[in-house]
């Protein structure tokens, strides 16, 4: 069983643990191996659990971010697991007999294979609300919510205008209700291996950070009302605790179980909009319009999505995200921040040499050739690359002085395989993670550097990673252990081979070679492909703009 703690960092658990408040997490770090567990990059929950499920780098699955725009910074769809272009790690255990129950798990909607999934499938917060194929057996999903209660996927709970305890209580029970979750079905269920992603973990981090450490800029000048939540935090993670107790009795003597997460978590107190830096410093072209010029002018005087929903949190509107202002608009106040936006729409593709978008600094050129309107000859392509990491370099850290910017990375350095041309071109990692770049919304500020609005906790690199039961080695401690790792070493536990272009590793430092099976010869590449040619489209075009929504609530988009 490999159980995800979404989220889950050290920072909070290692404390928690050594004061005694989760008497069984602490023991299963005490009993077996654990350590820290490195993300991939970006550290996102759609190329983290690819990696999870694949074993395999972007440029292998072709995952990059929650959106793909395939080189067209004009389209854009929601990635799904269809956008996954290799085999998933339950496919692989089926091709030898091996059944799987997978829930909760990001990029795993639509199951694979979409007919006679090979055990028991339930969907993640990528699903639909009321997809048909939510479940892989209709009757065993009526019998489970008879036992937990109407299922939830998804939490999109905000903490904006002092709504901190509803939040907590809503993930605590969300929390709650996917332990028993994963307690049914694994009692219920015959499974080889049980895969489960718990989100609220996650989600913990990114609404309440502030409220665990109110040093945060956000909690300043409620550092009391704050601090007086402490006992709901103590309850989510207790909750946490018992819930992994009760999971372990339900698991047979012989069962490995284990804990990880797919990065950690740590505070967001600034964001930094590279499309704003790409535009100041000449990147980026605006179209020379009465139209364009007028947006501008607005956009310079603060008619932002960040102004208007600091507008709308003072207002009591915070379930308003900056969802609410795209498509379809519910309100004047919506609609009057639309009118006066500026986006890539305005933008003059002919003339624009370099544009973000992703999360985590991810630049592109606007290559010819590549991008509908590129205008970069491939020759120029390597001198514009260093124009721009020399410039990015050159921005100050705004409380130190020192250079943001801590290194630069090159789409060759991070990615390789067959997919790896859908790859940025450039990925910027900031040496203050405080700062969070942010690139999906394309002026979201007029600023480079601005207050960060929403969430106040952000992904980090080092995760959790906590084994249990005989196949592990006591006392061990994953070595430079990362995502990667956690594919080949469930085969290795399955006795199942591991195909040979997997880039993860069997974490053989962390097992019991008494107990765990011995190695099978690795696969060759062409038994690890997928069975059947995988479709590009997931969702139809409500369910799309639904789930692009629900991304942006859970401060994502």
């Amino acid at each position: 069983m490999v159980l995800g703690l979404d989220g889950a960092t050290w920072d909070i658990l290692g404390p928690l643990m050594d004061e005694g408040i989760l008497p069984n997490l602490a023991a299963m770090r005490a009993e077996g191996p654990a350590g820290i567990l490195g993300s991939v990059f970006p550290p996102l929950s759609p190329v983290a659990w690819t990696g999870v499920m694949t074993g395999r780098n972007s440029g292998k699955h072709g995952v990059y971010e929650f959106l793909d725009y395939g080189h067209d910074p004009m389209q854009v769809r929601v990635n799904s697991s269809r956008s996954i272009r290799t085999e998933l790690i339950w496919e692989t255990a089926a091709r030898h007999g091996k059944k799987t129950v997978a829930g909760g798990v990001p990029m795993s909607y639509p199951p694979r294979p979409a007919k006679d999934f090979p055990g028991f499938y339930l969907g993640d917060f990528l699903s639909p609300e009321n997809a048909p194929d939510f479940s892989s057996d209709p009757a065993l999903f009526d019998e489970l919510q008879e036992a937990v209660g109407p299922y939830r996927a998804w939490s999109t709970s905000v903490h904006e205008g002092g709504n901190e305890a509803a939040v907590l209580d809503d993930l605590t029970a969300f929390l709650d209700q996917h332990l028993k979750t994963v307690e049914f079905l694994a009692r219920r269920c015959e499974w080889d291996l049980f895969l489960f992603d718990l989100m609220a973990t996650d989600r913990f981090g990114h609404e309440l950070w502030h409220v665990w450490d109110t040093a945060h800029r956000a909690a300043r000048g409620r550092e009391a009302e704050l601090k007086a939540l402490r006992p709901k935090l103590l309850a989510f993670w207790q909750t946490l605790d018992r819930g992994i107790g009760k999971v372990r009795e339900a698991l047979p003597p012989d069962a490995s179980l284990l804990l990880m997460s797919d990065h950690g978590f740590g505070p967001i107190e600034w964001y930094v909009n590279f499309n704003v830096w790409l535009l100041e410093n000449g990147f980026i072209a605006l179209e020379d319009s009465l139209y364009v010029r007028q947006k501008r002018w607005f956009y310079r005087r603060g008619v932002t999505p960040a102004g208007i929903f600091a507008l709308m949190s003072k207002l009591g509107m915070a379930n308003f995200r900056v969802s609410r202002f795209r498509g379809k608009q519910s309100n004047a106040l919506d609609r009057l921040g639309e009118s006066a936006f500026l986006s890539r729409r305005h933008i003059d593709w002919s003339r624009t040499r370099a544009f973000a978008q992703g999360n985590f600094g991810q630049i592109f050129l606007n290559l010819e050739g590549r991008q509908p309107k590129g205008c970069v000859a491939k020759s120029d392509a390597p001198a514009l690359r260093r124009e721009i990491v020399a410039a990015l370099k050159e921005i100050p850290h705004p409380e130190t002085g020192e250079p943001l910017v801590e290194r630069v990375y090159e789409s060759e350095e991070l990615y390789d395989g067959p997919h790896a041309h859908l790859a940025p071109d450039l990925t910027v990692v900031l040496r203050d993670w405080k700062y969070r770049t942010i690139g999906l919304h394309d002026f979201t500020t007029n600023k480079v550097i601005s207050p960060a609005f929403g969430p106040t906790g952000d992904h980090r690199m080092e995760g959790i990673f906590i084994g249990h039961g005989p196949a592990f080695r006591p006392g061990a401690a994953p070595a430079g252990a990362d995502l990667l790792d956690i594919a080949p070493t469930v085969l290795r536990l399955l006795g199942v081979p591991v195909p040979a272009d997997m880039d993860g590793r069997v974490l053989e430092e962390v097992l019991d070679p008494s107990h765990a099976p011995a190695p099978i010869i690795d696969e060759d590449d062409e038994a690890a492909a997928p069975a059947e040619p995988v479709p590009a489209a997931a969702y139809g075009d409500d369910d799309e703009a639904r789930i692009r929504e629900r991304l942006t609530n859970l401060g994502y988009l």
